[in-house]
């Protein structure tokens, strides 16, 4: 019955037109293959189809709140890997029928689908016309050689805290209040220090958080990990040391690994759609794929490149195998999703290398800004994937720059998952990243509707140069709070959308070619063009009034928002560059 039925499955998809292409199995599944025979493989299914981006943000350019614009992009992520997904998602239902697919999860931020598969069943969806790679969806261990070593809790505002001046943000009034951010690591046990910054998940999520390794409610960190991490974000001194950089931030609890420290791409990924379906404003990831396979990198960077569509910024920790350089030598010493570029190019990246994704990416420095040995080094490339950016030949091109800014990660003192009320001090990249989300807490308090691409700028073009340019060891320096929270005090909000604004102004031709014409009988003050990631673009400070011209001839074509300061208020409009 069962070879019968496989039987009909490959002579329907010979009919659908679907040609024969083993091309599309990675090198590592086909290892796999060859030496399994009778087990169940999890295997990732990348598909080819893509969102139109620009749609998609053309869809919610006229959403002014922040929230509503996550919301809607959401929904159409979903709606379009519905119907993308609709065709392959049939052929595993047929297949989990005859016993020979199970566990099938499908994912909307990357296109992809995962799932268990026998061997003959994994042959015949390479079969499938849309199918562009099938990975093996491997467990690895993400985490480092990270010990914590209990310690005595000290009176007083931790170290770290004061290196990147946080303490200083708090006299200024800002905590993290509001603020609510995803945690995805190896759990959170509920320490003294967290206990009250914990996600009310309601009856649905009673621990806070979710478990999408073992799809289940447990949360519990079995590794000293995701603990630690949680308490530098928003430990608030219960226990006795102030550990947290935003004490009154919120953590949800996402456990994307096993009490070993090993999940796979699919755990990460759902841990992520997770974590935005929910409403986290800002995402922690310190973990990392070593040597990533391309199917990998290829579902992480989709994933990252719909987070910054959504709005949302993500930290990550690029690695402790900076002394590993035989078996991790460059451009692979550090690891994804750290690799993942970053929201916002830094004028000392080559120009036009290659696509934005939400990731921050940290290095590790100690008390006295001296780069740890352990942090990984860049430069990265991803001229071996589909994407085929950001090359790298030693001497010539340049690579991605990694890490993007760095934070302290030598004997940071955190809470212990061994003792609700006791410390550990720990070393790692892991510890530096948790830094750099807590002080962006502080930003999100001050400006909620920042944009990745305004804090990422933010924390760059604020941080103390460790360097004359931005570096492969470093970044662009060691992030500074104060100076951050000063800088984004005159950044624009781009979220709020007021075409139908009751100032007399005059904008067209809408779209328009090279030539923005702005009419207006009220003075104008200046006029600002962004972009869909809040970069500016053009800036006009001379008093106007009359007919103004703004060039935008060099401006790429895509979707910008031109705003206008002027004696009667603001406005924003947003406009369609051909």
């Amino acid at each position: 019955m069962k070879r019968n039925l496989l039987l009909l499955l490959s002579l329907l998809i010979c009919q659908l037109g679907f040609a024969q292409n083993y091309n599309v199995i990675e090198p590592e599944l086909q290892e796999v293959l060859s030496q399994k025979s009778d087990e169940m493989i999890s295997v990732n299914i990348i598909l080819k189809s893509e969102i139109n981006v620009s749609h998609l943000r053309n869809n919610i350019s006229n959403i002014s709140d922040v929230k509503a614009q996550r919301q809607a992009i959401v929904s159409e992520l979903k709606s379009f890997s519905e119907q993308s997904q609709s065709d392959i998602l049939s052929l595993l239902k047929a297949g989990e029928a005859s016993g020979d697919v199970k566990d099938i999860t499908s994912h909307w931020l990357s296109n992809m689908v995962t799932c268990s598969a026998s061997k003959h069943y994994i042959y015949l969806l390479s079969e499938h016309h849309d199918v562009k790679i099938l990975g093996y969806n491997e467990s690895q261990f993400l985490l480092w050689n990270e010990k914590a070593k209990e310690t005595e809790p000290q009176r007083g505002i931790a170290p770290n805290v004061k290196h990147v001046y946080a303490d200083k943000a708090w006299n200024a009034g800002y905590t993290g209040k509001g603020v609510l951010v995803g945690v995805l690591d190896t759990g959170v046990n509920f320490h003294k220090d967290i206990a009250n910054s914990l996600w009310d998940g309601g009856e649905e999520y009673p621990n806070h958080g979710y478990n999408t390794y073992e799809n289940s409610h447990d949360v519990s960190d079995g590794f000293n990990h995701g603990t630690h991490c949680a308490g530098i974000i928003c430990g608030d001194g219960t226990s006795g040391t102030q550990i947290g950089m935003a004490p009154d931030a919120t953590i949800m609890c996402i456990k994307v690994m096993d009490n070993g420290g090993a999940g796979n791409a699919n755990s990460v990924c759902s841990g992520i759609e997770f974590a935005i379906e929910h409403g986290a404003g800002i995402l922690n990831m310190s973990l990392g794929f070593p040597n990533a396979s391309n199917s990998t990198r290829e579902a992480l960077r989709q994933t990252y490149e719909k987070a910054l569509e959504a709005g949302v910024a993500i930290v990550t920790a690029v690695g402790n195998d900076g002394m590993l350089n035989l078996s991790f030598p460059v451009p692979n010493s550090v690891r994804v999703p750290g690799g993942c570029p970053p929201p916002w190019l830094h004028p000392d990246q080559q120009v036009n290398a290659g696509g934005l994704s939400a990731c921050i990416a940290v290095g590790a420095v100690n008390s006295s800004n001296k780069v740890a040995d352990f942090s990984s080094k860049g430069p990265f490339t991803w001229q071996t994937t589909s994407y085929a950016d950001y090359p790298y030949l030693p001497g010539r091109e340049i690579g991605l720059i990694r890490p993007d800014v760095c934070a302290p990660g030598v004997s940071i003192v955190s809470c212990s998952n061994t003792n609700s009320g006791g410390y550990a001090s720990m070393d790692g990249t892991s510890q530096a990243a948790p830094c750099v989300t807590g002080v962006i807490c502080l930003m999100l308090e001050k400006k909620p509707y920042l944009t990745p691409a305004q804090i990422c700028e933010a924390l760059e073009t604020t941080a103390t140069k460790l360097s004359e340019t931005k570096s492969n060891e470093t970044g662009s320096g060691c992030i500074n709070a104060m100076l951050a929270l000063n800088e984004i005090e005159n950044y624009e909000d781009i979220t709020g959308i007021n075409d139908n604004y009751d100032v007399n102004v005059n904008i067209y031709p809408n779209p328009v070619d090279d030539r923005l014409y702005i009419e207006t009988e009220t003075e104008v003050e200046n006029i600002v063009v962004y972009d869909v990631y809040g970069r500016l673009q053009d800036y006009k400070t001379t008093r106007l009034q009359g007919s103004v011209t703004v060039d935008l001839s060099r401006l790429n074509a895509g979707i910008y928002f031109v705003k206008i300061n002027t004696g009667e208020g603001n406005l924003v409009s947003r406009i369609i560059k051909n």
